[in-house]
């Protein structure tokens, strides 16, 4: 009963968002912006670590974006109380959702391949295994943390700030991307939590362990959005938390 109602929470969200201009804005635009800048400063073809980043960073965008509206829109719709008192609970349309919005946002992988191509052509050597594995365990990494996002947009009652931050909040999550090599020497140890720095890591010719390390660290990622979403409805009926302010 539970999966059933996620997956018909997901399609909802494909059906009626799927192809939105803003999804496209933001998974697909905004890191071939980001790509251009990018390799005024790296120069040469279009390699798998390249082209895994800037999947991600739309991917990353995409569901920063998506998330924060589609809650948001959630508690406009005055939708969240009457889940709250359904059989399932809120949880199942909550992971709904976000599967859909994670679904939304793999538009990034091909759409910002086809510009780097366009633009720069690729690489002699292209890894296309690292690639695809790259792209889709990023995809999935970025889509269970982004439930951390959800969750705090339930949360908390509407505050301006919640949309206005959109943009300082992309930017200053896209330092999930950094591999932890990359980072400077006091934030390696933080960043082992990251399982976006993990696959980078991997992408940047890492051993497996990387690889491995960041799976798991999403299946932790997921499973904390699952608790504090259950938590959250827990709190909601005993302290009578009005979801929809």
């Amino acid at each position: 009963m539970m999966v059933r109602t996620a997956l018909r929470a997901a399609v909802d969200q494909l059906r009626m968002q799927g192809l939105s201009p803003l999804a496209l804005l933001s998974g697909v635009a905004l890191p071939c912006v980001f790509a251009y800048v990018l390799h005024s400063y790296r120069g040469g073809r279009t390699d798998a670590e390249l082209a895994v980043g800037v999947a991600g960073l739309g991917i990353l965008d995409a569901l920063v974006v998506l998330v924060t509206l589609g809650f948001l829109a959630e508690k406009s719709w005055k939708t969240l109380q009457p889940a709250l008192g359904s059989p399932g609970g809120l949880a199942p349309i909550v992971l709904g959702r976000l599967l859909g919005m994670g679904v939304q946002s793999l538009l990034s992988i091909p759409g910002t391949l086809v510009f780097l191509v366009a633009m720069w052509g690729l690489a002699p050597r292209f890894d296309w295994p690292r690639w695809l594995v790259g792209t889709a365990v990023l995809a999935v990494a970025t889509t269970s943390v982004m439930g951390l996002l959800g969750f705090v947009v339930l949360r908390f009652p509407f505050s301006p700030g919640m949309t206005n931050g959109i943009v300082g909040l992309v930017l200053s999550l896209s330092a999930l991307l950094a591999p932890v090599s990359a980072l400077p020497a006091v934030l390696r140890a933080p960043a082992w939590v990251l399982p976006q720095s993990q696959v980078m890591a991997w992408v940047r010719g890492g051993g497996t362990g990387h690889l491995l390390l960041g799976c798991l660290l999403s299946v932790v990622a997921a499973v904390a959005v699952v608790g504090l979403i259950r938590l959250l409805e827990r709190s909601a009926r005993r302290q009578s938390l009005s979801l929809e302010a």
